[in-house]
C-alpha cells in the first residue's frame, strides 16, 4: 500500500524549494559570529583548557557530532591536543539526574564536577530557551567561565546569556540543526588546518 502510494508523487519541487530555502538561510548567518568562537576555540586550545558541550533531541547529536569532529579529526595529526567532552552522551549519568533530581539540572550537575576557571562551555538549542541548558549556562557564568551558545529562531534567552553566540536566525528547526551541522564543519575543517599548517 505505502508503495502503490508513493507511485507518481514528484518530490522534486519540494526539494528545490527546501534547498533553496535554505541557501537563503545560509545568506544571513553572521560571520562574524562563526570566526570569534573560533578564536575562543583556538584560545582554549592553546591554554589547555576542556570543552564541555551539550544539548537535547537534534542537539544532542549535533553535540555528540563536533566532539567526534575534534577529538578523531582535528587532534588526528596534533601533539597536543583538544580536549572536548560531550555531556548528553553520558547516557546513566543524564538518566540518574533526570529521574533523581530533576532533567533541568542533567548538564548543570555534571559541570559542577568538572569545571576549570580556564574550561569553555558550548550550549546548542534551536529555541534558546531549554531550561536545562540555561541553567548549565548560567552555572558556567557564576563561576567566570567562557560560554557560547548555539541557537535559531530569535535566539531565546540563551542568546543573551552567553558571552558569544552563533544564531541562525529562521524559524524552523530542520534549517537551524542543519546549519548547526555545516557551522560545525566550517569551524573543524578551517581549525584542523590552521593547526596542521602551524605543527609542521
Amino acid at each position: 500500500m505505502f508503495e502503490s502510494a508513493a507511485i507518481g508523487h514528484d518530490f522534486t519541487p519540494g526539494v528545490e524549494n527546501y534547498l533553496a530555502e535554505l541557501k537563503v538561510v545560509i545568506d544571513t548567518v553572521d560571520i562574524d559570529q562563526i570566526t570569534v568562537v573560533m578564536h575562543r576555540l583556538l584560545a582554549a586550545y592553546e591554554r589547555g583548557a576542556s570543552v564541555y558541550i551539550f544539548g537535547n533531541g537534534g542537539s544532542a547529536s549535533t553535540a555528540s557530532h563536533l566532539v567526534k569532529d575534534f577529538n578523531s579529526g582535528v587532534n588526528e595529526r596534533l601533539v597536543r591536543k583538544f580536549r572536548f567532552y560531550c555531556l548528553n552522551d553520558n547516557v546513566a549519568t543524564v538518566l540518574a539526574v533526570a529521574n533523581d533530581i530533576s532533567y533541568d539540572e542533567v548538564f548543570a550537575l555534571q559541570l559542577r564536577n568538572y569545571l576549570r576557571p580556564s574550561d569553555i562551555v558550548i550550549a546548542i538549542s534551536g529555541s534558546g530557551n531549554s531550561t536545562n541548558v540555561l541553567n548549565a549556562v548560567r552555572l558556567a557564568n557564576a563561576k567566570g567561565v567562557e560560554t557560547v551558545g548555539l541557537v535559531g529562531f530569535d535566539g531565546g534567552e540563551l542568546a543573551r546569556t552567553v558571552d558569544s553566540c552563533i544564531h541562525v536566525p529562521v524559524h524552523d528547526m530542520q534549517k537551524v540543526e542543519d546549519l548547526h551541522f555545516v557551522i560545525n564543519h566550517v569551524m573543524v575543517a578551517l581549525l584542523k588546518e590552521h593547526l596542521e599548517y602551524w605543527a609542521r
